[in-house]
């Protein structure tokens, strides 16, 4: 991964969800310089790759964090409205 920046005007990609003319000065990461970007950019870094664990419901019960118990709430009765007859 690299993180470029775009140092002339003609790169066009997706910011903020919308398609646009990415600006001079715009800095982003991609995996390679793309072709239509080539002399348009320059590389700032390179963005070495982040594992990242994600917590999955799983099988051993062992491996899952505690979570606090919640208080039972009574039972609250329906609303109910009368109708009185005159």
């Amino acid at each position: 991964m690299k993180k470029l920046k775009v140092e002339k005007a003609g790169c066009w990609g997706v910011i903020d969800g919308a398609f646009q003319q990415l600006p001079v000065g715009h800095e982003f990461v991609a995996v390679d310089v793309p072709a239509a970007f080539a002399g348009r950019v320059s590389i700032m870094a390179e963005v070495g790759t982040q594992e990242l664990e994600v917590a999955t419901p799983g099988d051993n019960s062992a491996e899952q964090p505690e979570q606090p118990e919640q208080p039972e709430q009574p039972e609250q009765p329906a609303a109910t409205k009368s109708k009185k007859g005159k």
